[in-house]
Protein backbone atom coordinates (compact mmCIF):
# COMPACT_ATOMS: atom_id res chain seq x y z
CA UNK A 1 0.00 0.00 0.00
CA UNK A 2 2.81 2.64 0.88
CA UNK A 3 4.55 1.59 -2.32
CA UNK A 4 1.39 2.50 -4.42
CA UNK A 5 1.05 5.66 -2.31
CA UNK A 6 4.28 6.50 -3.04
CA UNK A 7 3.90 6.08 -7.21
CA UNK A 8 1.34 8.05 -7.26
CA UNK A 9 2.69 10.75 -5.27
CA UNK A 10 5.69 10.71 -7.64
CA UNK A 11 3.13 10.71 -10.47
CA UNK A 12 1.48 13.68 -9.32
CA UNK A 13 4.33 15.70 -8.96
CA UNK A 14 6.48 15.29 -11.76
CA UNK A 15 4.49 17.47 -14.35
CA UNK A 16 4.26 19.57 -11.50
CA UNK A 17 8.02 20.24 -11.57
CA UNK A 18 7.99 20.67 -15.79
CA UNK A 19 5.05 23.16 -15.40
CA UNK A 20 7.80 24.72 -12.60
CA UNK A 21 10.56 24.87 -15.12
CA UNK A 22 8.51 25.92 -17.83
CA UNK A 23 7.24 29.08 -15.79
CA UNK A 24 10.05 30.94 -16.05
CA UNK A 25 9.02 32.70 -19.05
CA UNK A 26 6.13 34.90 -17.82
CA UNK A 27 4.18 36.03 -20.81
CA UNK A 28 1.61 38.89 -19.37
CA UNK A 29 -0.32 42.11 -20.43
CA UNK A 30 -1.14 40.92 -23.66
CA UNK A 31 -3.59 42.70 -26.20
CA UNK A 32 -4.43 43.24 -30.08
CA UNK A 33 -5.77 45.73 -31.98
CA UNK A 34 -9.09 45.26 -33.93
CA UNK A 35 -8.84 43.55 -37.11
CA UNK A 36 -12.04 45.50 -38.86
CA UNK A 37 -12.12 43.79 -42.18
CA UNK A 38 -11.88 40.04 -42.41
CA UNK A 39 -8.28 39.57 -44.03
CA UNK A 40 -6.72 42.80 -43.48
CA UNK A 41 -3.56 42.87 -41.07
CA UNK A 42 -3.98 43.25 -37.24
CA UNK A 43 -1.35 43.63 -34.67
CA UNK A 44 -1.01 41.85 -31.21
CA UNK A 45 1.29 42.78 -28.12
CA UNK A 46 2.79 41.26 -24.90
CA UNK A 47 5.49 41.61 -21.76
CA UNK A 48 7.63 38.89 -21.87
CA UNK A 49 9.39 38.36 -18.52
CA UNK A 50 12.45 35.57 -18.30
CA UNK A 51 13.04 34.41 -14.76
CA UNK A 52 15.31 31.95 -15.73
CA UNK A 53 19.20 32.26 -15.38
CA UNK A 54 19.71 31.61 -19.19
CA UNK A 55 18.51 34.15 -22.01
CA UNK A 56 15.37 32.81 -24.10
CA UNK A 57 14.08 33.66 -27.62
CA UNK A 58 11.04 33.84 -28.90
CA UNK A 59 11.29 32.43 -32.54
CA UNK A 60 7.89 31.89 -33.87
CA UNK A 61 3.91 32.55 -32.89
CA UNK A 62 0.75 31.12 -34.44
CA UNK A 63 -3.05 31.44 -34.12
CA UNK A 64 -6.00 29.35 -35.03
CA UNK A 65 -7.28 33.08 -36.59
CA UNK A 66 -4.57 32.73 -39.70
CA UNK A 67 -2.33 31.01 -41.35
CA UNK A 68 0.05 33.56 -41.40
CA UNK A 69 1.61 35.05 -37.85
CA UNK A 70 4.99 37.27 -37.97
CA UNK A 71 7.22 38.89 -35.38
CA UNK A 72 8.14 42.64 -36.13
CA UNK A 73 9.60 45.41 -35.20
CA UNK A 74 9.71 49.19 -35.87
CA UNK A 75 13.43 50.78 -36.28
CA UNK A 76 14.53 54.09 -37.15
CA UNK A 77 16.42 54.63 -40.13
CA UNK A 78 17.61 57.67 -41.47
CA UNK A 79 14.79 59.47 -39.75
CA UNK A 80 12.09 57.19 -41.00
CA UNK A 81 10.10 54.95 -39.42
CA UNK A 82 10.51 51.44 -41.03
CA UNK A 83 8.68 48.16 -40.25
CA UNK A 84 10.02 44.76 -40.97
CA UNK A 85 9.75 40.96 -40.25
CA UNK A 86 12.42 39.81 -37.83
CA UNK A 87 13.03 36.17 -37.07
CA UNK A 88 13.37 36.29 -33.36
CA UNK A 89 13.50 38.22 -30.13
CA UNK A 90 16.19 37.74 -27.68
CA UNK A 91 14.72 37.75 -24.19
CA UNK A 92 17.71 38.60 -21.78
CA UNK A 93 18.26 35.60 -18.80
CA UNK A 94 16.63 37.32 -15.47
CA UNK A 95 15.17 40.04 -18.12
CA UNK A 96 12.26 40.68 -19.92
CA UNK A 97 10.78 42.64 -23.70
CA UNK A 98 7.92 44.39 -23.90
CA UNK A 99 6.54 44.27 -27.70
CA UNK A 100 4.70 47.57 -28.19
CA UNK A 101 3.21 49.99 -30.46
CA UNK A 102 5.96 51.52 -32.18
CA UNK A 103 8.41 48.42 -31.44
CA UNK A 104 8.67 44.27 -31.41
CA UNK A 105 4.96 43.51 -32.52
CA UNK A 106 2.99 40.18 -34.05
CA UNK A 107 1.84 40.72 -36.93
CA UNK A 108 -1.77 38.83 -37.81
CA UNK A 109 -2.44 38.72 -41.50
CA UNK A 110 -5.30 36.77 -43.90
CA UNK A 111 -7.11 36.55 -40.49
CA UNK A 112 -10.58 34.28 -40.63
CA UNK A 113 -13.10 36.94 -39.79
CA UNK A 114 -12.74 40.16 -38.34
CA UNK A 115 -11.82 41.27 -34.42
CA UNK A 116 -13.78 44.49 -32.72
CA UNK A 117 -13.25 45.02 -29.19
CA UNK A 118 -14.01 42.83 -26.09
CA UNK A 119 -12.97 39.73 -28.82
CA UNK A 120 -10.23 37.24 -27.62
CA UNK A 121 -7.61 36.06 -30.30
CA UNK A 122 -5.41 32.76 -29.27
CA UNK A 123 -2.08 32.91 -29.97
CA UNK A 124 0.43 30.03 -28.85
CA UNK A 125 4.19 31.22 -28.80
CA UNK A 126 7.10 29.31 -29.20
CA UNK A 127 10.53 30.08 -27.41
CA UNK A 128 13.90 27.77 -27.88
CA UNK A 129 14.26 26.53 -24.45
CA UNK A 130 11.23 27.54 -22.72
CA UNK A 131 8.97 25.63 -25.55
CA UNK A 132 5.61 26.49 -26.55
CA UNK A 133 3.31 29.34 -24.70
CA UNK A 134 -0.54 29.69 -25.30
CA UNK A 135 -2.40 32.80 -24.57
CA UNK A 136 -5.61 34.19 -25.35
CA UNK A 137 -5.34 37.82 -26.42
CA UNK A 138 -8.11 40.36 -25.54
CA UNK A 139 -8.84 42.39 -28.59
CA UNK A 140 -8.95 46.40 -27.77
CA UNK A 141 -8.90 49.79 -28.93
CA UNK A 142 -5.52 50.78 -26.84
CA UNK A 143 -2.92 49.34 -24.93
CA UNK A 144 -4.47 48.75 -21.20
Amino acid sequence: MKKLLLAIIVLITVPLTVQAEQSDIIVSAEWARPILIAGRPGSAYFHIENNAGVADRLTSVTSTISPRLEIHEHTMKDGVMKMGQVDFIDVPASGSVELKPGGYHIMIFESTKKYVPGDEIDLTLTFEKAGAIEKIVKVMTKQP
